[in-house]
């Protein structure tokens, strides 16, 4: 019906926590870091002499995925402790048969160092441009785009012919409850919650039927069947009301997300732009250039 519309738990963690959580140094760590004493820093085990923190879970918890992040931690912090543990066994082990020297691990470290890099320059890059005053201005913007609109609650009830919905307009006008009706007579799913669509804007809806819901008074059932696309509707709006724009909070989390995709992209159009860049076909041909865009 709508058109459009707006604005593990146990041994899988566990799993996951192995390629989370970064190797440990193979220096002995003997002390806290100073910054931090040891009631806020709690020392929570060693494994041969090497000492693991508080700290040290924090900051594997960080890497982890939102869904894991958000188990209660008194079921998280014995796990990531116990898997720092066999972190801790298993580089030492890897330490003792040399595999820093294996040319797959050198390359697995090289991979990750230059994806470190990447991230570290985008990082910088999105916190030079997602910034409080830029925050401010693209919210000002939707606003300005996104003016307060009226808004219609409304029911219906969606059938193949139009005497059937004739004869249900019929039954409505004679005392018949106009959900109860949705429920045994409707074809759209909203049948089950008695024809209830929510409230909507004109344009959530396809255009014969939001025309003839907001030129409706609240309480009002539809005098004959509305035809769409989808069949004969009959319809009651319920309630009706001006929708403003979402606060610049519960804004705030998606625009910045769009100042940082704007940013990276930008970025790298730049990059692009300022850079040598060539191409090659399977059989080694060169391709012709990229277009250069206009500014």
């Amino acid at each position: 019906m709508r058109m459009k519309s707006t604005l593990a738990t146990g041994l899988g963690l566990a799993a996951l926590v192995v390629l989370a959580v970064p190797a440990a140094p193979s220096a002995v760590r003997a002390q806290p870091a100073p910054a931090q004493g040891a009631a806020a820093n709690p020392l929570l085990a060693t494994v041969n002499g090497e000492a693991i923190y508080l700290a040290d879970i924090k900051e594997a918890i960080q890497d982890l995925p939102d869904q894991y992040k958000n188990l209660p931690p008194e079921r998280l912090m014995p796990l990531m402790l116990g898997q720092l543990i066999t972190n801790r066994l298993l580089l030492t082990e890897g330490n003792k048969q040399k595999l820093a020297d294996n040319d797959e691990v050198k390359k697995k470290v090289e991979r990750f160092r230059e994806r470190a890099v990447q991230q570290q320059l985008l990082q910088q890059v999105v916190a030079k441009s997602v910034t409080d005053d830029a925050l401010q201005a693209l919210y000002k913007k939707y606003v300005t785009e996104n003016p307060p609109k009226e808004e219609v609650s409304a029911r219906h009830i969606l059938v193949t012919s139009e005497a059937e919905g004739a004869a249900i307009i019929l039954q409505i006008k004679g005392g018949a409850d106009f959900a109860t009706l949705a429920k045994q007579k409707s074809k759209d799913p909203a049948a089950q919650n008695g024809g209830d669509l929510g409230f909507f804007g004109r344009e959530d809806m396809v255009k014969e039927f939001a025309d003839a819901a907001f030129a409706m008074k609240t309480g009002e059932v539809t005098q004959k069947p509305v035809k769409t696309q989808f069949g004969f509707h009959v319809i009651k709006v319920e309630d009706r009301r001006t929708a403003n724009p979402v606060s610049f909070e519960e804004a705030k989390e998606d625009l910045q997300s769009q100042l940082s995709q704007q940013a990276v992209s930008q970025y790298i159009e730049t990059l692009r732009n300022g850079a040598k860049i060539e191409r090659f076909g399977p059989d080694g041909k060169p391709l012709p250039p990229d277009e250069p865009k206009k500014p």
